[in-house]
């Protein structure tokens, strides 16, 4: 597994932080709270991020106490880690798993940039990479997949192009912004993500 360390070469778990090549990501923090308050109220970030149930601040931070489960831990079936910019540690985004199966080896990824200058600034396929490397090494999983509505077109054809495999959709899944709109299913296998080409380049830059 590309793990991530506090050596920008050597990759590994310290404390309860991951280290990437340009982010880190932590356990959440009750202080995180009104951060993701600002992003969950963003058009944009709802897009691709659903992960939470409320925007209300009291409702964020039982969310955050509820969020701190140990990968490792057989009960846990969802993680979500704050993401950090590396370079400053400014907090950018949240990302993790959500419906851990371990009896059928799959996980769903969930990310999403909150800072909007920081959205096209390559900071996604590193917590993708990182994420998929936690479902296959970490957790040894055959598939990871992801959830897009079909409004977040930029999300579908960002998923398509680094690898992923459109399975199908449920048609009018969700009620966003005064209709109804269609919820694509994408997913990679653990030997699809192997044969990616982007994968071991990106580890080694």
């Amino acid at each position: 597994m590309w793990k991530y360390s506090n050596s920008e070469n050597a990759p590994g778990e310290v404390g309860k932080m991951w280290y990437g090549r340009k982010i880190i990501l932590r356990q959440l923090e009750e202080a995180d709270a009104t951060t993701l308050q600002k992003w969950y109220v963003d058009r944009e970030f709802r897009l691709v991020y659903d992960d939470y149930a409320s925007v209300a601040l009291d409702s964020i931070q039982k969310e955050i106490l509820n969020a701190k489960g140990d990968i490792k831990d057989p009960k846990t079936e969802r993680v979500v880690y704050m993401v950090l910019r590396k370079q400053d540690q400014r907090p950018i985004g949240v990302a993790g798993l959500r419906h851990i199966d371990r009896k059928n080896g799959n996980a769903e990824i969930v990310l999403g940039i909150g800072e909007k200058d920081m959205r096209l600034a390559g900071y996604g396929v590193d917590i993708l990479i990182f994420l998929l490397d936690l479902v296959f090494y970490e957790l040894g999983f055959e598939k990871a997949y992801l959830r897009i509505y079909e409004n977040n077109s930029l999300g579908l054809k960002s998923a398509i192009s680094f690898g992923f495999i459109a399975e199908g959709k449920i048609r009018k899944q969700a009620f966003v912004e005064g209709k109804y709109v269609d919820l694509w299913i994408l997913g990679l296998l653990r030997e699809e993500y192997e044969g990616l080409p982007i994968v071991p380049k990106w580890k080694k830059k």
